[in-house]
C-alpha cells in the first residue's frame, strides 16, 4: 500500500507512514514516535506530531485505530492488513493477535436493523499468557 495521494507528504506523515508500512503488528502512537527517534541523529518526531499523522491516515480511511480494554492508548495498523483481535494477559498485559475474525464477513453484521449501521467492531479475550501461568503454578505450589 503507498501513501494515499490524498494527503500531503510531510515529513512526520512519511515517517509515520513508514513506520506502520514495516511493522508487522499494531502500534501505539508512542510506540511509533519512539520508533521514529531511533537511530536519528536529529529530533525524531514530536508525539503530537506522530497523533496529527494518524488522525489524517485515519480520515483518509489507511489505519485500522483499535481500543483495547483497560488500555489509555488505542493501537494501530494499515488497513490493507485487516483489523486485529487480540488476547490479552490480566497479568502481564502482554497481547497475542488471534487468528481470523469470529463475525467473519457476515452481511448481517453490517445492518443490524433499519435504526442501526455496524461500522465496525472490537474483540478481545482476556486470560493469562504462558510465563504468568508458569509463575502463578510455582506460587501456589508454595
Amino acid at each position: 500500500m503507498s501513501f494515499p495521494d490524498s494527503l500531503r507528504k510531510t515529513k512526520s506523515r512519511l515517517k509515520v507512514w513508514e513506520i506502520l508500512s514495516d511493522s508487522k503488528t499494531p502500534l501505539t502512537a508512542r510506540q511509533i514516535a519512539q520508533k521514529a527517534a531511533d537511530g536519528e541523529k536529529e529530533k525524531g518526531v514530536w508525539l503530537s506530531s506522530v497523533y496529527r499523522a494518524l488522525e489524517a491516515f485515519e480520515k483518509a480511511q489507511v489505519v485500522n485505530r483499535t481500543l483495547l480494554k483497560d488500555s489509555p492508548e488505542a493501537l494501530y495498523s494499515l488497513s490493507e492488513t485487516g483489523h486485529h483481535h487480540y488476547a490479552i494477559c490480566m497479568n502481564c498485559k502482554s497481547r497475542t493477535e488471534l487468528e481470523g475474525c469470529p463475525f467473519g464477513e457476515h452481511d448481517h453484521l453490517h445492518t443490524v436493523d433499519e435504526d442501526f449501521m455496524v461500522v465496525g467492531h472490537v474483540v478481545e479475550v482476556f486470560g493469562y499468557c504462558k510465563d504468568c501461568r508458569k509463575k502463578m503454578q510455582k506460587n501456589e505450589k508454595k
